[in-house]
């Protein structure tokens, strides 16, 4: 990898929020006193770290296509909007959609919308890591691996195979090895939002 090249990032927001009951990106929270959509929170820190930022969403959600959108043309930021048309049958196809459109990238870095409390310092150390050389590097909190994830551009291939709801679990497992670990007590790092509850979790760490 170029070591002079940021790699691209890669939100994936194309799930289909079964457990929350309505598209959990567009539910408003309040983080660090400021009260937005899920989605915004999450690109306002990713947008703070990234030149290049990819968001894939599924197709025919023009609600959060004009959340997107809205909140980039206020702040003038370019972002990169994939709907990837095969989304409905898993991460993989989100994954693989955004490797493609990015192909010519010299690595990823690749998270969830519905996580809102990356620590930026954390997003920052993973691009500095897949500058540097490292194959993967991903953060982890209590000896549990968390996200986001970033790969080096060695993986494109098998990046762009990948199928299913999976995402790159069965890579990662393989290549456990090669992991550049960021060690972090930073809960943030596993803290999703899945259910109207996980709400409640998300503005209290927030505060902290």
């Amino acid at each position: 990898m170029n070591q002079q090249t940021s790699p691209t990032g890669i939100i994936l927001a194309a799930g289909q929020s079964s457990r929350f009951g309505a598209d959990k990106l567009l539910h408003e929270l309040t983080i660090a006193n400021k009260r937005q959509l899920l989605i915004q929170h999450t690109l306002q820190l990713w947008c703070s770290v990234f030149d290049e930022l990819c968001i894939v969403i599924r197709p025919h959600n023009p609600l959060l296509k004009d959340a997107i959108i809205s909140w980039s043309d206020q702040r003038h930021q370019k972002l990169n909007l994939i709907e990837a048309e095969q989304a409905m049958y898993g991460m993989g196809f989100s994954l693989k959609a955004a490797i493609d459109s990015t192909a010519e990238a010299n690595g990823w870095v690749i998270g969830l919308a519905d996580m809102p409390l990356i620590p930026q310092a954390v997003l920052q150390q993973l691009c500095l890591n897949l500058k540097q050389g490292a194959d993967i590097t991903a953060p982890y909190c209590d000896d549990q691996r968390g996200h986001p994830v970033g790969f080096n551009s060695v993986y494109k291939d098998e990046l762009l195979a990948l199928e299913g709801d999976t995402g790159a679990k069965n890579l990662l497992q393989r290549e456990a090895d090669k992991i550049h670990k960021i060690k972090t007590n930073d809960k943030g790092v596993l803290t999703d939002v899945d259910s109207i509850d996980d709400v409640t979790v998300i503005e209290r760490l927030g505060k902290i």
